[in-house]
């Protein structure tokens, strides 16, 4: 498990915890809520949780152990809030609203920082996707344009075959070039 994985759907947990304990439901029934929304790797942390409380094991070691195993500063601030909740009846409700503002801020920190990595690539894709074909097909075309200028005094021009070789191997490297952005773009995604 990654703290990608926990902190995805983590603001829409934190805020649906916060509903339902405003409302007067105990945090056994909102963990349980939670374990069955769709919450990705929370609803399935909460599931476990809930399965340990059947089999007989006490809430507060499940948090426990989910809070030992988390990776995400976030999720392991949430898991401390339900713990502390537990073991000495603390506010929740306001722990949740400071802990919800500050994941959305972390959240748009990650946004702005990807938006910020991207400028200019889309041009850039944009250039490479629109001119290589372009001029490459131009540059191709060159032999059969100019074909009669060939038995005039310093005037050499390639080959058909050199051409088309020409412009296969330009064409493969702007694909290349196209897919390396895009995978450069997929691995800085931050996943929010």
């Amino acid at each position: 498990m990654s703290a990608q994985e926990e902190e995805i759907n983590l603001i829409y947990a934190l805020r649906a915890i916060q509903v339902l304990l405003g409302a007067g439901v105990g945090i056994e029934a909102a963990l349980s809520h939670i374990s069955k929304g769709g919450y990705g790797r929370i609803s399935a942390d909460f599931s476990k949780v809930l399965q340990g409380i059947d089999k007989g094991q006490r809430m507060e070691d499940e948090i426990r152990r989910l809070v030992i195993g988390s990776k995400s500063d976030d999720y392991r601030r949430l898991l401390n809030s339900i713990m502390n909740n537990i073991t000495s009846n603390t506010d929740m409700l306001g722990s949740l609203e400071q802990q919800a503002t500050r994941a959305e801020e972390n959240r748009n920190d990650k946004l702005k920082r990807y938006i910020e990595e991207l400028s200019g690539l889309p041009e850039k894709a944009l250039t490479i996707g629109f001119l290589a074909p372009l001029i490459l097909g131009l540059a191709a075309l060159a032999p059969f344009l100019m074909g009669g200028l060939q038995g005039l005094p310093g005037v050499s021009i390639p080959d058909q075959g050199t051409m088309l070789l020409l412009y296969n191997g330009g064409m493969l490297a702007a694909v290349v070039a196209l897919a390396l952005m895009l995978l450069g773009v997929k691995t800085k995604d931050p996943g929010v």
